[in-house]
């Protein structure tokens, strides 16, 4: 029988830099920062405000370790591991204001379909660590993709999908584009953007 990914990604050690706090805390969570452009950016425009970062890949964990001491930014807490298993690990008790995942892998292949990142269970799952009225952030070129994660994301009781159901870049809070949509762009590819918002206000958050 065919390992489920999960449970080869559950024995690999997840890493922390600077370090693991005793209490993750923070106000945006960015999901598979690759090369960090964007989170770079979020990081300079709110040095008062605190980051979690999520990469899988270990050798762009430390490329991104080095860039943000290069920049003295040290209001972002990275972690490297697979974020299904992360959030309700480690992140259960956060309430961010802002989640992000751009250009996630979409593993079109239906035999790959156990990789792909925005499940109905992970929607789920980033419903319940975002406050009220904070908003989770999806960027994909690929539309069937985009398609499957709109259906899951509109299943989640908590959250309200806005668009029908895509919407314009200009609706993702202080967003930039970023590498890997410059090289879709640059093959002719259309980009998808989606925007769900958690029930409910919190007047300290902002939005």
């Amino acid at each position: 029988m065919r390992e489920f990914p999960l449970e080869f990604r559950s024995r690999k050690p997840v890493l922390f830099a600077p370090e693991q706090p005793d209490t993750i805390r923070g106000d945006f969570l960015e999901i598979g920062p690759g090369n960090g452009e964007f989170l770079l950016h979020l990081a300079a425009r709110y040095p008062d405000r605190r980051l979690v970062a999520l990469e899988l890949d270990r050798g762009r964990f430390h490329k991104l370790e080095r860039k943000l001491k290069n920049r003295s930014l040290d209001n972002v807490l990275l972690i490297c591991g697979d974020a299904r298993i992360v959030v309700p690990r480690y992140l259960a008790d956060c309430r961010f204001e802002r989640i992000y995942v751009l250009f996630p892998d979409p593993w079109p292949k239906r035999r790959h379909a156990p990789h792909r990142l925005m499940s109905l269970q992970f929607c789920l799952m980033l419903a319940d660590v975002l406050r009220p009225g904070g908003e989770i952030y999806v960027a994909t070129d690929v539309r069937a993709y985009a398609e499957w994660v709109a259906e899951n994301l509109i299943q989640v009781p908590a959250l309200e999908l806005r668009g029908f159901p895509f919407t314009n870049d200009n609706r993702i809070r202080d967003y930039q584009t970023t590498f890997f949509e410059r090289v879709a762009r640059d093959e002719g590819a259309e980009i998808h953007y989606l925007v769900a918002v958690r029930a409910g206000r919190d007047a300290g958050s902002g939005v």
